[in-house]
């Protein structure tokens, strides 16, 4: 089950986010990496940006916290 934060859900409107790419983030990531306070980041490219979904498991639950274009990203080659 996901959950949109009141802050993810007015940061969406703000930034013109669809549900669909962020859904599209958590289910399909391009890639995947841990943030400030153990929170995870999906990101997903989205035409030529990517998106950045920034979120938190809790039980059986994922609670997006907010989510945003990352302007310049390149994800990091895997050894």
């Amino acid at each position: 089950m996901m959950v949109l934060s009141d802050h993810a859900l007015r940061k969406m409107e703000q930034r013109h986010l669809k549900k669909e790419w962020v859904l599209a983030a958590l289910d399909t990531p391009d890639h995947k990496t841990t943030g400030y306070d153990n929170r995870i980041i999906s990101y997903k490219k989205i035409e030529k940006l990517f998106l950045a979904v920034v979120y938190v498991k809790e039980n059986e639950k994922i609670v997006v916290i907010t989510a945003h274009w990352e302007k310049g990203f390149k994800p990091k080659k895997e050894a």
